[in-house]
């Protein structure tokens, strides 16, 4: 049996603590212990979801083109179904650099559409701005036609510049050459076409389409 004055003790600590949330507001430079833990609780964390909504609606652009409506014709075409995808496709790739991937898609479609020609056009100024997808078609397209649609050394010369770009490892890259399309691709050259097609690359730019007609040109 607890003798009674531990008893008391433990009655007065918990008066003590009613008292002081009772009247510590009223209290001068007192603050109720609950009171002061609820201002500062942090506000609930937006979940992953909420925060790529809310980015979403943020970030629509002048023409209301939000990030997901932005990807929609690039999953159109990825089922082909490249006649629905086509035009949204033309209208992002002549706005030019920083649309690559656009221009790239674009000109696949084309190709699939049957307008060979352009499709060509697209997809190696693609290439010729540094994206990887478009300098893998140039060589998957080699492989596949031979010299009827590149030479042997502008093959090396791309085959040399995708195996270097760093950026065929990024993530969503859909278009990488497979090692044995790049094997098959090498073998077809001749030595002194593929040196010549890399000392070719060693000295190649990147150079950046524009639409001159939408800047007065």
């Amino acid at each position: 049996m607890r003798p009674i004055t531990h008893t008391i003790a433990i009655i007065a600590a918990a008066a003590g603590c009613a008292a002081l949330l009772t009247y510590g507001a009223a209290m001068p430079g007192v603050q109720v212990i609950g009171s002061a833990l609820a201002q500062d609780s942090p506000p609930p964390r937006e979940s992953g979801a909420d925060a790529i909504r809310r980015r979403q609606v943020e970030h629509e652009n002048e023409e209301g083109e939000s990030t997901g409506r932005y990807w929609t014709p690039f999953e159109f075409a990825r089922d082909g179904r490249c006649d629905e995808a086509l035009n949204d496709l033309r209208i992002m790739a002549n706005r030019g650099r920083g649309y690559e991937n656009a221009q790239h898609i674009y000109g696949l479609c084309l190709l699939e559409t049957g307008d060979r020609e352009q499709g060509l056009i697209w997809i190696s100024r693609a290439a010729d701005a540094g994206l990887a997808d478009a300098q893998a078609t140039h060589v998957r397209l080699y492989e596949q036609d031979g010299t009827a649609y590149l030479s042997h050394q502008t093959a090396a010369m791309w085959l040399y510049l995708y195996e270097n770009n760093p950026m065929r490892y990024r993530i969503g890259a859909e278009y990488a050459l497979s090692p044995q399309v790049a094997e098959y691709a090498r073998a077809s050259i001749p030595r002194a076409d593929y040196l010549a097609g890399i000392n070719q690359a060693r000295n190649w730019t990147p150079v950046f389409w524009s639409d001159t007609s939408l800047h007065g040109g």
